[in-house]
């Protein structure tokens, strides 16, 4: 299947539910896609390759049927990460590493969502005034 970067999350599930590709392969297509475009796009201020590529591994290995098992997902810079810098698009933030994943954030993990990357935002995720 080509493109596995432009499927939708249901699309997406229901490759890897049939056994179409592996998650590590979506995984690898939407790492690939980052690299080819986000130097142009500034879209991540932090990719996850290795993280994202071991946990990906783990999930083809071991399924165990939760609702986002295996799809790639990048999260804006605002929410705790453990382990993952974070930012909140701050320079005060600069280095910070959270101890703790934010609840939303434990969620995603928990239902097997595999983070790829934190994404630019405007300062403290404010927004334009």
């Amino acid at each position: 299947m080509n493109n596995l970067n432009q499927l939708t999350i249901q699309e997406a599930l229901k490759g890897l539910k049939e056994k179409k590709f592996s998650a590590v392969k979506l995984t690898k297509a939407c790492l690939e896609q980052i690299k080819k475009c986000d130097k142009k796009i500034n879209a991540f201020f932090t990719v996850c390759e290795e993280e994202a590529l071991k946990l990906a591994k783990e999930i083809d290995n071991h399924p165990q049927g939760r609702p986002l098992e295996g799809i790639p997902i990048a999260l804006k810079d605002l929410y705790l990460t453990k382990g993952i810098k974070t930012t909140a698009a701050s320079k005060i933030l600069a280095e910070f590493i959270p101890p703790f994943d934010a609840t939303v954030v434990q969620k995603l993990k928990n239902s097997g969502a595999i983070i790829i990357g934190k994404l630019n935002a405007d300062e403290w995720c404010y927004g334009a005034c």
